[in-house]
């Protein structure tokens, strides 16, 4: 018997049974121990096996699952294939085959969409993301989601679960990390570490995360829009836990989480835009209103009324805008006033 860390798949192993497997289900145990997520039995080299044999070996695999691979005419195969059980024809097609089951498909990305498009606001996109990112990329046991204002604060502005935020804030205070540099101008597209024990990127952040238990960091920079930066960010228990996780669709779900933020920042700045316009037009408006009455109640043209409204604001020092909306909405009160602001200048 021989047993092997499958490098194709993360958390699976590779248990090779040769001769009679009765006396190998004591060893099989042994090097499960550490309960793998799946358990590839190649069983080329059995010299017998039973109905029975392939019970206690799915027995000796939970809570892992069982996949089984064998060649063509040996033995265990025409076991394998009388019970109907799928049958690889060799370890490696067979972690083939499941790291394929485990690429993101298209159902996935279309249910993803749906709920993007759901979202009722930047906060609830983002938190979308943060979720079909742990979805999509399984090995990602927390998200996070950066975000730097043009004030340069840091903040998480989404998370899978509050050991992130913990992990990100830990960043803003030291002033390093992935995803505070991620979240820098000029940075690569991807920062990563394959094992925080031996990281030297970070020489204080990495320690400090690898003592709570975190071994493996990738993060990914958002596309800086008008005001804001931030990076989308994956941590692992396991070292090289993110080395297989594909980079595409981390990419395209930084971008979604780039177009939220965008388009945020894009209805911030128009709502400013109207409201400002809106202040203008109002303040437009109450000035001709206080024109209006001066010039009825002094004889006065617009441009003396003005100058006389502009002259008596600065003697008060009061903002145009507002010696003008007081006169309109108090006009009756301070008909003494108004005629006491004084005699225009010579035109």
């Amino acid at each position: 018997m021989e047993g092997s860390g499958g490098g194709t798949v993360d958390y699976s192993a590779v248990v090779r049974l040769s001769g009679d497997p009765a006396g190998l289900r004591g060893e099989v145990g042994e090097v499960l121990a550490a309960e793998p997520r799946m358990v590839v039995f190649e069983l080329s080299e059995l010299t017998s096996f039973s109905r029975e044999d392939l019970a206690a070996l799915r027995e000796t695999a939970q809570p892992s699952e069982a996949v089984f691979a064998c060649r063509e005419g040996a033995v265990a195969r025409q076991v394998l294939e009388k019970e109907g059980v799928p049958v690889s024809d060799s370890a490696s097609a067979a972690l083939a085959l499941e790291d394929e089951s485990l690429r993101p498909s298209g159902e996935q990305f279309r249910s993803l969409t749906e709920m993007l498009l759901a979202a009722p606001t930047v906060g609830d996109v983002l938190q979308v993301i943060v979720d079909g990112t742990a979805s999509l990329v399984p090995a990602a046991e927390l998200v996070s989601i950066t975000l730097r204002g043009p004030d340069g604060d840091f903040h998480t502005a989404a998370y899978t679960d509050e050991k992130a935020a913990e992990l990100d804030q830990l960043q803003y205070k030291l002033g390093e990390g992935p995803c505070h540099d991620a979240a820098l101008p000029d940075r690569p597209e991807f920062l990563e570490a394959p094992d925080l024990r031996e990281d030297e990127q970070w020489p204080r952040w990495s320690p400090a995360v690898a003592e709570l238990g975190w071994r493996s960091v990738l993060a990914t920079a958002l596309v800086d829009v008008s005001r804001f930066s931030g990076a989308l960010n994956l941590y692992s228990r396991a070292p090289g836990g993110l080395a297989d996780a594909d980079r595409d669709v981390v990419q395209l779900l930084a971008s979604h989480a780039t177009l939220a933020v965008a388009e945020t920042d894009a209805v911030t700045r128009s709502e400013l835009n109207q409201a400002q316009l809106r202040q203008a037009l109002d303040s437009r408006d109450v000035i001709g209103q206080a024109k209006g009455i001066i010039m009825a109640r002094r004889g006065l043209d617009a441009d003396e009324a003005f100058d006389l409204l502009r002259r008596t604001s600065q003697q008060l020092n009061v903002k145009l805008v507002h010696l003008a909306g007081t006169l309109a909405s108090r006009h009756v009160e301070l008909d003494g006033p108004v005629s006491e602001m004084g005699e225009p200048d010579p035109v």
